[in-house]
């Protein structure tokens, strides 16, 4: 029976999309660990965004921010207004802009791990 489930659960990552998209969203937050809220994205939305910006006015001492979104296109890949610089990472997967700075590959790949670990492990202990 866990076999079973594991092995459905991990079909059901592979297979193509079929409901609307997950990505995490939040908006203009100092750190990663605040910006992990999941959201469901509209029927028309097919990419998960991260924009990361720079505020910081000294130049030795870069601040960031992140806000992570749902958008039916990948916004351009870099801007430069004013004083502040934004690097945007798109990705078309479930959950992919967890960290918003590796390639779609690898965040998808980290989070099934993550998933099919949080779901095993109570298995494997028995409970």
């Amino acid at each position: 029976m866990k076999t079973a489930f594991v092995t459905l659960l991990a079909a059901v990552l592979c297979v193509e999309q079929a409901y609307p998209l997950l990505c995490y969203v939040c908006q203009e937050e100092e750190s990663n660990k605040n910006c992990l809220t999941i959201s469901m994205c509209a029927k028309e939305d097919k990419h998960c965004v991260t924009i990361r910006s720079n505020v910081g006015t000294k130049p030795d001492k870069p601040k960031y921010v992140l806000s992570k979104m749902c958008s039916p296109t990948c916004p351009a890949t870099s801007q430069q207004q004013n004083q502040t610089h934004q690097r945007v990472f798109c990705c078309e997967k479930p959950l992919c802009n967890v960290n918003g700075v590796s390639s779609k590959q690898s965040s998808y790949g980290v989070m099934s791990l993550g998933v099919l670990a949080s779901i095993t492990y109570p298995f494997a202990r028995g409970q």
